[in-house]
């Protein structure tokens, strides 16, 4: 059943349920712009240590099952479920668009073994499925392309909380919470987004939507090559993607 599922989440063929309490579960996922996360650790960002470039784009950062009559996350259901990273290591757009810019340079399988133990396992899918779901309704959220089509890019200028939601109400008729952090000149910037999807993959707004503290306009950092420190005795472009097309 959660194969079936994932794989007419991928195929686009997913029918809208009447209500996500039937399920039983809803979907979460954040995404994260690194242009904002660079900007604000003392650490830097590093490239990673795969050869495969990440997206100058918004990253998973994190892909979390809950409980739709309590709105809690669902976690710690199968502790003993193991890891392969071999089931994963060819998805595609896993290493572009579920990237681990921590310093020091890494090869992202760490960040990926605690998503499935922490939240995979308590999904109903399989490991290679888990994956595949959250980069597909990465994929259809498109969140970049979006929002520079309604003139909101990462070019340090202040852009309007309600503008950036109606971008995504008017997409995919769901509403996304949004965090900030503090940014450069004393002011919040975008940082991440959430999104949440029933288990049939229909976009929802968040019934339990966290809080976070944001101003009415807020900073969107540039995230320039510059900003991921290389690999010794490398010098190339850390943005040429090897690419993974994205439509609206």
């Amino acid at each position: 059943m959660g194969s079936r599922m994932a794989l007419l989440c991928l195929l686009g063929l997913l029918v809208a349920s009447p209500a996500i309490a039937a399920s039983g579960i809803y979907y979460q996922l954040a995404l994260m712009w690194p242009g904002a996360y660079c900007e604000q650790t003392s650490a830097g960002c590093c490239k990673p240590t795969t050869g495969v470039s990440p997206a100058r784009d918004f990253y998973v950062s994190g892909f979390t099952v809950y409980n739709a009559t309590t709105d809690a996350p669902v976690t710690g259901c199968n502790n003993a479920a193991p890891f392969d990273p071999n089931e994963i290591i060819g998805i595609q757009g896993l290493q572009q668009y579920w990237s681990s810019i921590r310093c020091p340079s890494n090869n992202g399988k760490s960040n990926w073994k605690n998503a499935w133990k922490k939240f995979g396992a308590c999904s109903g899918l399989e490991e290679k499925d888990y994956f595949e779901t959250a980069l597909a309704f990465r994929s259809r959220i498109n969140p970049l392309v979006r929002l520079k089509a309604k003139g909101i890019e990462p070019d340090f200028g202040l852009y309007g909380v309600k503008a950036i939601k109606k971008v995504f109400q008017a997409g995919i008729a769901a509403t996304p919470v949004i965090q900030c952090s503090k940014g450069p000149f004393d002011k919040y910037q975008l940082y991440q987004l959430y999104f949440c999807a029933a288990e049939d993959g229909k976009f929802i707004d968040c019934p339990a939507p966290p809080q976070y503290t944001c101003s009415k306009e807020i900073l969107f950092h540039p995230f320039k090559k510059w900003m991921l420190k290389q690999l010794q005795n490398e010098g190339a472009d850390p943005f040429v993607l090897p690419g993974v097309a994205m439509e609206i």
